[in-house]
């Protein structure tokens, strides 16, 4: 009786083993899909008609583009593979009001990122927002009794430190602004990664009791209707701002690539990552290795002033929140268990 338990007990350890190695890959493939999309956004919200409005017009993309394109191509891929039935589930679970109310918050980063890299850029943006990994990183082990504590956690941090030294002393050279601008715009991804990082939270909690796709579909509808609600009334301007972008072929071809790649990202690199490799793996390696690409593709494909110093800074912010998912032999599952 005990031989087989142990026989159990060890293939239960190999399939956990199994999902968290599945988890971090999926968080590192998906990495360049959102730097495609928000090295796009990040490009966009200097040209018009999203320049009309300063810091905001960074918002408005957010709610015309990248959402209705994200929700759409969601709600397609929900009906492609069957997964549309999970969607009903949330009305059953407790856990799932809880996990959107504090999952739909995000969306609140996600403004925050929009309109910092308006002030910052998305070269400069991108790192510091990756930092929301860590956060989220914290949080987890904290109310999930995981430690973290270990000489890997220690260099790491020296590591990031250094790393976002290097890459705000790079900033005068990527940066839109100066001075108070630079600034305030750091401040605001600052903010941003508080808001991710409790999500990060919620989606490890939520996620073990469903399917990460129940949560995700409300996630978007909820940030669409909120967040224009919210953009319409405070800034009457970004009607004038979906009018023109919608005219403009070219413009809406820019949104789908933004709504379509990030969601890739969201489900894929986030969502997926974060429930089978845990808050810890999966939200460090989804959060600073796509948002190390935010970096590398704003100062490649989009034409932002290149940097070494952003690029090496960047490498160090990777190198940093990779020590945080250094453990062997100890997996996020069982210690749940």
């Amino acid at each position: 009786m005990e031989q087989r338990l142990k026989e159990l007990l060890d293939s239960s350890m190999k399939a956990d083993s199994s999902k968290t190695r599945m988890g971090m890959i999926y968080a590192i493939l998906a990495g360049p899909a959102l730097g495609l999309a928000l090295g796009l956004l990040g490009l966009m919200v200097g040209k018009a008609p999203f320049n009309l409005e300063y810091p905001t017009g960074g918002w408005a993309i957010v709610e015309v583009f990248q959402i209705p394109f994200a929700l759409l191509a969601f709600v397609v891929f929900a009906l492609c593979i069957g997964n549309w039935r999970e969607i009903g589930r949330i009305w059953t679970s407790r856990i799932a009001w809880w996990t959107l109310f504090t999952g739909t918050g995000g969306f609140l980063g996600d403004i925050c990122y929009a309109c910092s890299v308006v002030l910052i850029g998305g070269a400069v943006a991108g790192p510091i927002g990756g930092l929301y990994g860590l956060v989220g990183a914290v949080i987890v082990s904290s109310l999930y009794k995981e430690n973290i504590k270990r000489w890997s956690t220690l260099v790491g941090l020296v590591l990031t430190s250094i790393g976002i030294w290097i890459v705000l002393g790079g900033a005068s050279l990527v940066s839109p602004t100066h001075g108070i601008y630079m600034l305030v715009g750091v401040l605001i991804i600052i903010g941003a990664t508080l808001t991710w990082g409790m999500e990060n939270f919620s989606i490890a909690a939520g996620t073990d009791l469903m399917a990460p796709e129940t949560v995700l579909f409300y996630r978007l509808l909820f940030t669409l209707v909120i967040g224009s609600i919210l953009l319409y009334v405070l800034f009457p301007v970004s009607r004038h701002m979906a009018a023109l972008a919608f005219a403009d072929p070219k413009l809406v071809t820019f949104g789908a690539v933004i709504g379509f790649s990030w969601i890739i990202w969201m489900l894929m690199g986030y969502y997926m990552g974060i429930a089978y490799a845990g808050g810890v793996r999966g939200g460090v390696l989804a959060g600073t290795f796509g948002f190390f690409f935010i970096a590398f593709f704003s100062m490649t494909i989009y034409n932002v002033p290149f940097s070494y110093t952003v690029i090496f800074g960047s490498i160090l912010l990777f190198a940093g929140a990779a020590l945080f998912v250094t453990e062997p032999k100890e997996l996020l599952a069982s210690k749940r268990n």
